[in-house]
C-alpha cells in the first residue's frame, strides 16, 4: 500500500502512514539532514562557487550580442548576482539582466544598474 493512500470501501476507511527514512550515500549520520534548510532550489554543481558564477556571467556578457558591459560590475554571494554600474539605456539593462539570469547556478539577480539615458 502506498503511504498516505486512503482506501474507502463502504463505511470503512483505511489510512496508512509511514515515517520517512534518511539515507546517506556518503556514510554520514543518517539522522542529520543533508540540506541546509533553505527553500530555494539547490544550486547546480557545475557552477557551485560564487567565483565561477561571476566568471560565467562576465563571459556571457562578453558573448551577448549588442551588450556593452564595460561599466557593469558583477558580484556574486550565495548564488545571488548583483549587477552595478552604468549602462547606455534600458535596452542594455534588460540584456544584462537576461544574460545573468541564464547562467547556471544563479538563484537571483539584483539590479543596481543605472541607465545613462531613459527610454520613454
Amino acid at each position: 500500500m502506498l503511504p498516505g493512500v486512503l482506501i474507502v470501501a463502504g463505511s470503512l476507511a483505511v489510512v496508512t502512514v509511514t515515517t520517512p527514512v534518511l539515507v546517506s550515500a556518503a556514510g554520514a549520520d543518517a539522522d542529520t539532514p543533508s540540506s541546509t534548510g533553505r527553500t530555494a532550489a539547490p544550486r547546480d554543481t557545475a557552477a557551485a562557487t560564487d567565483n565561477a558564477i561571476t566568471s560565467n556571467v562576465k563571459a556571457r556578457f562578453a558573448s551577448a550580442k549588442g551588450l556593452d558591459a564595460q561599466r557593469i560590475t558583477v558580484n556574486t554571494v550565495d548564488g545571488v548576482v548583483r549587477l552595478e554600474g552604468t549602462v547606455r539605456n534600458e535596452s542594455q539593462r534588460a540584456l544584462a539582466l537576461q544574460a545573468a539570469r541564464e547562467v547556471r547556478g544563479v538563484t537571483a539577480v539584483s539590479d543596481e544598474m543605472r541607465a545613462a539615458t531613459t527610454v520613454p
